[in-house]
């Protein structure tokens, strides 16, 4: 008996009770501040334990929907929480305050906490603010906010434009990383915000500009290494020719990302040191009649020449699924390209593949597939894949190109003459992977082979009789090892 009664105290012993104190406050820096508050009943020990956690999570999606069922609004349960939570923790320093507020209308104390947040020396500043009224009222990002010598992170989403009250100098001396996503922003707080981040290294730049808008703004970074920009607008039957410039002075930038399906106009200045390019234009189509893309042709030119010297480039554009868009478009020559990832929506042409080639003599390492889906209703006798070999054998391919993978491999006709190509001119080809096209399965949420086992050693069979440049050369399908 007395052995048993040990074991079950040993059970119910409140070990994490008996943890030191950073250690606690580690744990509750994962959870909701409103959870880690409601540690404080636990014991006498954890009454207290909650104001020494340095990362505070606070959101107002949990009160609203308790004060609707109770038919009844306090529009000061969510803020007085706050007000509290500030209060309590004293002093001490906060190193992540995050904020998301979907309710919130009262925009005064949102700059409060975000004061009190900088008086405390935050590190990381994420905020996700919405407002609906209309006219939907801007946000001000407060002085102090510019002129913070700890902020290293910041995170801005907000539902509507915001105003920025930022100094003639001396701004983010100590900021690295800035996210802003904004719903029609405006040109002036745009450049307000980026044109001096002397310390900045990564820049995500997203939003949905306005139908109308002109929006022209620079950023100005010495020391920024990654820069990502997204842009959406929302198709209507509207006029697609948005006006959006963009000038960036980026001398240490390294990698560019790229998504939008308005094709904006860019300016990468000294941008020497760019040696790897995603470029994601996925809902700019050349069948689509939005502002045209052959009025878009210049601003086409204008990107790929920003991005001629790097090394690694992935590329998704159905604009250049055309047999002639290399010509059409007169992109550059990449004289220094390495890797290249080109995926074709099921509409594309294959000769872009060899296109691409020809304007990339060095070119070591090619991944390229044909079969994302095209959301574009096409005609019966455009969704026809034809495949022509090009006029001259792209010079990569005799002296350079070591290693092919194709995704979403089908077996059809035109795929296999570009396959048997590509192995008859390689001469230093190594090893060509070809990975068949799969289809998921929501109910099972799986992937399942399109091509049967059967089939695809039918393939492999077929595909090894083909003459080979390179007497070294491998052809792997790699659900058949």
């Amino acid at each position: 008996m007395g052995s048993n009664s040990k074991s079950r105290e040993a059970c119910h012993e409140d070990r994490i009770s008996g943890l030191p104190d950073a250690i606690i406050s580690h744990i509750l820096s994962f959870l909701l501040t409103r959870e880690a508050v409601r540690t404080s009943v636990l014991s006498h020990r954890w009454k207290n334990q909650w104001t020494s956690v340095p990362n505070l999570y606070l959101r107002d999606r949990e009160y609203y929907p308790l004060e609707r069922r109770l038919k009844k609004c306090d529009p000061d349960g969510f803020s007085g929480f706050v007000d509290r939570v500030l209060f309590f923790r004293g002093s001490s320093n906060i190193h992540r305050f995050r904020l998301l507020c979907l309710e919130m209308k009262d925009f005064s104390r949102i700059d409060a906490w975000i004061r009190t947040a900088i008086m405390r020396n935050v590190v990381e500043l994420d905020l996700e603010l919405y407002e609906y009224s209309n006219p939907p009222q801007p946000f001000v990002l407060p002085r102090s906010l510019f002129m913070c010598k700890t902020l290293v992170v910041l995170k801005v989403r907000l539902q509507s434009n915001f105003i920025a009250l930022a100094p003639a100098s001396d701004c983010f001396p100590s900021l690295k990383f800035l996210h802003v996503d904004v719903v029609l922003p405006d040109a002036d707080s745009m450049e307000k915000l980026f044109s001096c981040c002397p310390a900045l290294e990564d820049l995500v730049i997203e939003g949905e500009p306005g139908y109308d808008s002109v929006l022209n703004f620079e950023v100005s970074a010495p020391k920024l290494k990654r820069l990502r920009i997204s842009w959406y607008i929302v198709p209507s039957h509207g006029n697609y020719d948005r006006k959006v410039f963009i000038n960036a002075n980026v001398p240490s930038l390294e990698e560019f990302n790229l998504q939008e399906n308005i094709l904006a106009n860019y300016s990468l200045k000294n941008a020497h040191s760019l040696s790897r390019a995603k470029i994601d234009l996925v809902n700019l189509h050349s069948g689509e009649k939005f502002g045209t893309v052959r009025d878009s042709a210049d601003r086409i030119q204008w990107l790929f020449a920003e991005i001629r010297n790097v090394k690694f480039l992935s590329l998704s554009a159905p604009v250049f699924g055309g047999p002639c868009s290399v010509y059409q478009y007169h992109l550059p020559t990449f004289n220094n390209l390495n890797h290249l990832e080109l995926l074709l929506q099921n509409c594309c042409s294959l000769r872009s593949v060899t296109n691409f080639l020809q304007i990339s003599p060095k070119l070591e390492h090619l991944v390229f597939e044909n079969s994302i889906h095209c959301y574009v209703c096409h005609f019966v006798d455009e969704s026809v894949h034809e495949w022509s070999p090009p006029d001259f054998v792209p010079a990569c391919l005799l002296s350079h190109l070591k290693t092919i993978r194709i995704r979403g491999f089908q077996g059809r006709p035109d795929e296999m003459e570009v396959v048997e190509y590509l192995l008859k001119y390689g001469a230093v080809l190594s090893t060509m992977t070809i990975c068949t096209l799969e289809y998921f399965c929501e109910e099972k949420e799986m992937k399942f082979p399109v091509l049967g086992l059967r089939e695809e050693v039918k393939l492999l069979q077929k595909i090894s009789m083909f003459p080979r440049a390179s007497k070294t050369c491998q052809i792997v399908f790699p659900k058949l090892k």
